[in-house]
């Protein structure tokens, strides 16, 4: 995954960010003419909240993640599920993909793998 270097050394900027905040920059372009990325439907939209990620060090800490290898991570931690973490994993892990925007709270015993989940 390309990662693109910021004026802080810390934080870096994943491509899927990058592209998002250039569509909105086009954006703000385009309303000073009356128009929007909404009027060119062949075109992404942008998911950039300017008053989300400018100034917030901890969007920007999360930005700066290395997610592929957080996925290599993850794929890894996944073969190593019982059948009772593997289940709530999957189901948490569909309700994410599918956005369906559901509340989960995972409790048991000490020691029963809850954090490793």
């Amino acid at each position: 995954m390309t990662r693109y270097e910021r004026d802080d050394p810390i934080v870096t900027l994943f491509e899927d960010v990058l592209k998002d905040r250039a569509l909105y920059e086009i954006d703000q372009v385009l309303m000073r003419n009356r128009d929007r990325l909404e009027d060119f439907p062949m075109l992404p939209k942008s998911n950039y909240i300017p008053s989300v990620h400018r100034g917030n060090r901890l969007v920007q800490e999360k930005l700066a993640y290395e997610q592929h290898s957080l996925t290599i991570d993850a794929d890894n931690a996944e073969d190593r599920l019982n059948d009772d973490q593997r289940t709530t994993y999957k189901t948490i892990l569909n309700v994410v993909t599918n956005k369906e925007g559901k509340l989960f709270f995972v409790y048991g015993s000490g020691e029963t793998g809850k954090t490793f989940v």
